[in-house]
């Protein structure tokens, strides 16, 4: 089973990845980071994660779902003075592909960790390096990205 391990480590950042961006889909990105308000709650219980916890997002960039995400992500990073890894440039393979995504351009991490959906957040123990959980798409149990990432983390450990 892949591990944190398999996340390269030279990725960028969500912030770092939202300022190299092309202009093509850059402002739409940082219209969504300058307008989006984070869950003060949901990050104040991130915080107590940070320390055992680490997250990876893999998308598309001309994702809808991952142009609110990421920016959320992004700020994610600033609130929490933490590296979220951002592994972007997803792109689909030609007609005819049995694949989801061509690798190359994808990153090869879209294929180590099976990835079907943009966006797809990935919550990896930093100790053992395990994979906790994902994230695909969009928050589907509560309103916010920042919110589910808590349920997902609080699952695991009431589990």
């Amino acid at each position: 089973m892949p591990t944190l391990s398999d996340v390269s480590n030279e990725c960028p950042t969500c912030v770092e990845y939202i300022d190299d961006m092309s202009s093509l889909h850059k402002s739409r990105w940082l219209d969504v980071f300058t307008s989006y308000k984070l869950n003060d709650s949901a990050v104040e219980k991130l915080r107590e994660y940070c320390d055992k916890d680490e997250f990876v997002v893999l998308f598309a960039d001309w994702c809808g779902d991952a142009r609110k995400a990421v920016p959320a992500l992004a700020q994610l990073e600033i609130e929490l003075d933490i590296k979220i890894r951002a592994l972007g440039g997803m792109t689909k393979p030609g007609f005819g592909s049995d694949k989801f995504w061509a690798v190359p351009p994808s990153p090869v991490e879209v294929d180590t960790f099976d990835i079907r959906s943009s966006p797809t957040i990935i919550i990896f123990r930093k100790d053992t390096g395990e994979e906790v959980g994902r994230i695909l798409t969009k928050p589907k149990q509560t309103p916010t990205i920042e919110e589910e990432i808590v349920k997902v983390i609080d699952d695991v450990a009431a589990s």
